[in-house]
């Protein structure tokens, strides 16, 4: 580790506790630790029990051998139980396993060489602070900007921010609709990055497009390529990279990226020189990534590097106490102020949400057209009948509805619904941009080849509008 600086460091004023019977080590530690608050120095387990009585410490360093006895994991115990936040024990021993389970049973938050805290000792008293700071931000955060009471959801964010190794990949799984792209987005506020968060979503991207989106590329490098493009990876510098749909990357472009994780270096498309980016990679997917090793669509060296910290998130079904505190908060953000009968509310905890959180947003808020302002059981039973949502649903993934299924069955064919969704697609991307080949080409990375093609069908067989699924 670079050498210290922790008088570079703007820390709120502490209180430190160490117990020590070293005089030059306690004075190591009084001397570096005193730019930040007070230090108490205890030489016994008697002075350390006295002083924990009479003050408030945010950080205990506790020297586990006190003569010859072992003290440490007793005061530890101690500390904990007034209310210290970080309690860290320190040895000049070889491991010894049982003290080091003793020691963490007693609540101890790090066990450390001493010759590791001096060489450390800035990481720690950055982690005594950040670890108050993040728990204010994750308070806030569940509150405000992801509203959650799982709590091992908020327990797996706390783990991830006080990392050891704050640099390594995280990985947020769960089913669609959960929410992992908008947790994905607190973590730039989360962990305090300098940079920017830059997203990419890798869903149906071809290797030489994705290449250029990550790393960009050279003034006529390929065709089209009129002007230099400067790539997310760059643009994620001091900052978060965060690719969605992670599994659906090209597995040429898994080598080459898997590569700039662990080296941080990479080149644009068509160029020669050599560019350093010091990003934080999160990535996300509903899909089964043991599935995709499998299969051979997944890597098993790229799958390993990015499921580092993984954050899973639960659905929504598993989450009674979110689902409340969501439906009331969609209900508050609705334009109308509408009421929900008990009746009507008790359908809606007890309905399994296929689609999480994304269709109980788009639920709450259809909910807002009800003529007289108040959603009875009778409304609602007849409202899902409409939208075709069934209180049993056997598939777990909200996109595919029952009426897919039934019309793929009916056609025996698995293809027809692939030309079905597709056509449907198209028809809904050329009218939200009223018809801008070049716009729904860049917005979707839909080929204009493949647009044309479309339409000359379309227009050859004379195809009418065709009727959108029900969702």
């Amino acid at each position: 580790m670079a050498k210290q600086n922790l008088n570079a460091l703007k820390l709120p004023q502490m209180n430190f506790l160490v117990l020590e019977d070293d005089d030059q080590f306690s004075s190591f530690l009084e001397k570096n630790l005193s730019a930040f608050g007070k230090v108490f120095i205890a030489k016994d387990f008697a002075s350390a029990k006295n002083l924990l009585s009479d003050q408030l410490f945010d950080c205990a360093i506790l020297d586990l051998k006190i003569g010859e006895e072992i003290v440490g994991p007793k005061v530890a115990k101690l500390a904990k139980k007034k209310g210290v936040a970080h309690v860290i024990a320190v040895t000049n021993f070889e491991n010894d396993d049982e003290l080091i389970k003793i020691s963490y049973e007693s609540g101890v938050d790090d066990f450390l060489k001493k010759a590791n805290l001096r060489t450390h000792l800035e990481f720690f008293v950055n982690k005594v602070v950040n670890g108050k700071e993040i728990r204010k931000k994750l308070d806030r955060l569940t509150k405000t900007v992801y509203l959650t009471k799982d709590k091992d959801l908020i327990e797996s964010l706390e783990t991830v921010c006080n990392s050891y190794a704050p640099m390594e990949p995280i990985f947020i799984s769960g089913e669609s609709g959960v929410g992992k792209t908008q947790l994905a987005k607190c973590f730039k506020d989360l962990l305090g990055m300098a940079g920017e968060l830059v997203e990419l979503n890798c869903a149906g991207l071809e290797d030489e497009i994705i290449k250029s989106e990550l790393f960009g590329h050279e003034r006529g490098s390929f065709t089209g390529a009129e002007k230099q493009k400067i790539g997310k990876v760059e643009l994620a510098n001091n900052g978060i990279l965060f690719l969605d749909e992670v599994g659906d990357l090209p597995l040429a472009t898994q080598e080459t990226l898997l590569k700039v994780i662990e080296e941080k270096e990479f080149t644009r498309v068509g160029g020669v020189k050599k560019i350093y980016s010091n990003f934080l990679l999160v990535s996300a997917t509903f899909k089964n990534l043991d599935e995709l090793v499998s299969n051979g669509k997944l890597r098993a060296d790229f799958y390993n590097r990015i499921k580092g910290k993984i954050i899973h998130i639960k659905p929504l079904r598993e989450r009674k106490n979110d689902l409340e505190i969501l439906i009331d908060h969609f209900l508050n953000q609705a334009i109308r102020t509408i009421f929900i009968t008990d009746d009507a509310r008790k359908i809606l905890l007890n309905y399994k949400w296929p689609g999480n959180i994304r269709e109980l947003y788009k639920t709450i808020f259809g909910l807002s057209d009800v003529k007289n302002g108040i959603v009875s059981q009778h409304y609602l039973e007849k409202y899902f009948a409409n939208k075709n949502i069934k209180q049993s649903i056997s598939h777990s993934e909200s996109f595919l509805t029952d009426e897919q299924i039934e019309f793929a069955k009916k056609n025996q064919s698995l293809s027809s619904l692939q030309e079905r969704v597709k056509e449907e697609f198209y028809e809904f991307a050329l009218g939200e941009h009223k018809n801008n080949k070049n716009q729904v080409s860049k917005s979707y990375q839909i080929s204009r080849r493949s647009l044309f093609y479309y339409l000359k069908d379309k227009e050859k067989n004379k195809l009418g509008d065709p009727t959108p699924f029900k969702h």
